[in-house]
């Protein structure tokens, strides 16, 4: 990474970098139903006070593919307010417009549009929560770009190659080539990248920095479910990494001698080790072949602070004075006190009430006897805290030191073996799926494709989506019905089985696994996208939420505190348009395999 702090300005591209803004997360709730837009908006007026060239997002504007009425007027507002001006951009946009904005009616970039007044572009792909839906496959980002106020592209349609053709900017002698991947399931994605599908085509001339944004899981979450780092092309000099909420704003080198900065979440979705970590943007000064990256703090973030907290094995004694119960109560209120007038104490803003604290305190009881509602806790520190119920977890520490000690009686092979099964991460589907494939599991199935099913079961376990599989089911057995009866001769009854096994082999021959599993993924969306749309959402805001309580894998090393257990009552722990020129296009030369 070389310093650009000397560089000229008229050469140096002044970039915001920010991820994961979630617009319209916990809308409907009564606290924390503002925050993603308050930070959404200093956001853009740290934009507007550094008077960037423009911003660049890596994916989930939105919290919700189909964010409410509401959510799309305010994120429209906040744009206009901050991104329309008379401020002249300086510029140029090399590449071929019409390639990366296809999917828009006017295919320009909105700062060269006659008919608006940009004066600080705002770039995007978009993230597993804002991708596109329905029949006609629309995100509302396709929605904000329409209105010219935002920049939509690394949007890709053939799942069974992507070709990257990236964005080419000039500021004075700088020149700047912008890789978006837009998000694809990850295991689609791992899976394209390991066959070499995954084609970026470098613009001529050694004189480009290269930046590569994408929304994929960095933590391994599965055998496939994750993005090696290993996969990223060596001529790659920065990589913006979005769908990591843990703040990693300043950028890491990996080998190759590429560098990644994950900006991490402006608001925090879940109640997780990695979203208490101080919330940044980036602000990114790329001068020729040299970059910066200034870590710029959010200050308008709801404070969250996360604990541990032992309760002691109840004594004889304990059980004669108090019920262990009550006694624990007692004792995780005054732990939780103790956190609340901590993150008050680092408010500094003393003309404005310190807003409510997200809180998380993971109790770990010994004894069944110290089980309580959490619930009743909660109430009791209902205008003290913004999430009063589900403030409290509890946890048997009896469990939880049996799962530990099994690890280490392990031998060292087996250690080895752990260690590679914890990188992993091995997922029930990736079980599922080789158990089907076996001769056990009957070798998979003859009229569902095995992927086919594991997703139906995905998506109900995770969006109690309870019409996916019995939908995929009955579309599949039309289909296979309606091919038996074309036979020509019609079979026989007894002909019958090994037929549609024909017919499934026919058609792995014809498609290949990939192209069964898109087919299969094309036949999900189209049932989720028949459904009416006020059967979409069952469970109000939550239901595209990742996680609303279970700590997701890191890619930090954050870790919570942990407040070791004491005697007595437990540890306390013009409209002057000046914009750039257009330029000629630049020419792309195709790097067929990159995994150099």
């Amino acid at each position: 990474m070389t310093d650009s702090t000397n560089s000229q300005p008229e050469d140096t591209f002044k970039i915001l970098v920010a991820t994961d803004i979630h617009l319209g997360y916990a809308e409907k709730n009564a606290i924390r139903g503002q925050d993603s837009f308050v930070t959404f908006e200093e956001i853009l007026q740290i934009a507007s006070k550094n008077t960037v060239d423009f911003l660049l997002l890596g994916g989930d504007l939105f919290h919700d593919s189909r964010p409410s009425p509401y959510c799309i007027n305010k994120c429209l507002e906040l744009l206009r307010r901050y991104c329309l001006g008379d401020n002249p951009v300086q510029i140029e946009f090399l590449s071929d417009q019409s390639y990366h904005f296809q999917t828009q009616r006017n295919p320009i970039v909105n700062y060269e549009d006659p008919n608006l007044n940009i004066s600080v572009p705002v770039f995007s792909i978009h993230g597993n929560h804002d991708d596109p839906t329905g029949n006609k496959q629309i995100s509302v980002l396709d929605v904000i770009a329409s209105s010219g106020l935002i920049n939509y592209f690394g949007r890709f349609n053939d799942y069974n190659k992507v070709d990257i053709k990236p964005i080419l900017l000039k500021k004075g002698q700088s020149k700047l080539a912008i890789y978006g991947l837009s998000h694809i399931k990850d295991e689609r994605l791992g899976r394209l990248f390991r066959d070499k599908k995954v084609l970026m085509k470098r613009p001529e001339g050694d004189d480009w920095f290269n930046i590569l944004v994408l929304h994929q899981n960095r933590a391994a979450r599965g055998t496939k479910n994750y993005i090696p780092e290993t996969s990223i092309p060596s001529f790659i000099d920065l990589v913006i990494w979005g769908h990591e909420h843990d703040c990693r704003i300043a950028p890491e080198e990996i080998e190759k001698g590429i560098y990644i900065s994950q900006p991490g979440s402006s608001v925090a979705t879940s109640l997780a080790v990695g979203e208490s970590i101080k919330k940044h943007v980036g602000l990114l000064q790329v001068h020729m072949q040299g970059f910066k990256m200034i870590p710029v703090p959010l200050k308008t973030v709801r404070p969250f602070v996360i604990d541990e907290f032992f309760l002691e094995s109840p004594t004889s004694e304990n059980y004669l004075l108090e019920k262990p119960s009550e006694q624990a109560i007692e004792m995780v209120k005054e732990k939780v006190d103790e956190m609340i007038d901590e993150i008050n104490s680092q408010h500094k803003d003393k003309s404005k009430a310190a807003p409510l604290p997200l809180i998380r305190l993971k109790v770990f009881y010994q004894n069944d006897r110290q089980i309580f509602n959490p619930i009743r806790i909660g109430m009791h520190f209902l205008g003290r805290v913004a999430n009063p119920d589900d403030m409290i977890k509890l946890i048997s520490a009896v469990a939880r030191a049996k799962r530990t000690n099994a690890n280490l009686e392990l031998d060292e092979e087996e250690l080895r073996q752990f260690e590679d099964v914890n990188t992993w991460a091995t997922c029930v589907e990736d079980i599922i799926v080789k158990y089907l494939n076996t001769d056990e599991g009957t070798k998979g199935m003859t009229i569902l494709s095995v992927k086919g099913l594991v997703d139906s079961v995905s998506r109900y376990v995770k969006y109690d989506d309870v019409e996916v599989l019995p939908g995929l089911v009955d579309k599949q057995l039309k289909k296979t019905v309606d091919l038996i009866i074309k036979m020509d001769p019609a079979p026989e009854i007894d002909q019958i089985v090994e037929k549609i096994e024909e017919l499934r082999d026919e058609r792995l021959r014809e498609c290949g696994e990939i192209g069964v599993e898109n087919h299969e993924y094309n036949n999900i969306n189209d049932i989720i996208n028949a459904k009416p749309a006020n059967k979409k959402n069952t469970n109000g805001d939550d239901i595209f939420q990742i996680s609303s309580d279970e700590e997701q894998p890191s890619t930090s090393k954050a870790k919570a505190k942990k407040s070791t257990p004491s005697r007595g009552r437990g540890s306390r722990g013009g409209r002057g348009r000046g914009r750039g020129k257009r330029g000629k296009s630049a020419e792309l030369t195709t790097i067929d395999g990159f995994f150099d």
